[in-house]
């Protein structure tokens, strides 16, 4: 199976995380962040949806499209 580019970014990150714990806070909001580029690349409209649900949902979905 291929990986796209969203999706190796998302390992990246979430090994990141795993190999450098350095702070709690800020390794859950990056693993959180790898989380949704990993999902965001398999089912888009489902997780755009769910994201849109969360509060300042447009400002995260935003974010995350100048990210990638």
């Amino acid at each position: 199976m291929a990986l796209s580019g969203r999706t190796k970014l998302g390992i990246t990150l979430a090994v990141a995380v795993i190999a450098g714990l350095s702070s709690v806070l800020l390794a859950m909001l990056i693993l959180a962040l790898a989380v949704f580029l990993i999902v965001w690349d398999q089912a888009p409209e489902r997780t755009e949806g769910f994201v849109k649900g969360l509060p300042y949902g447009n400002s995260v979905l935003t974010a995350l499209v100048k990210l990638t």
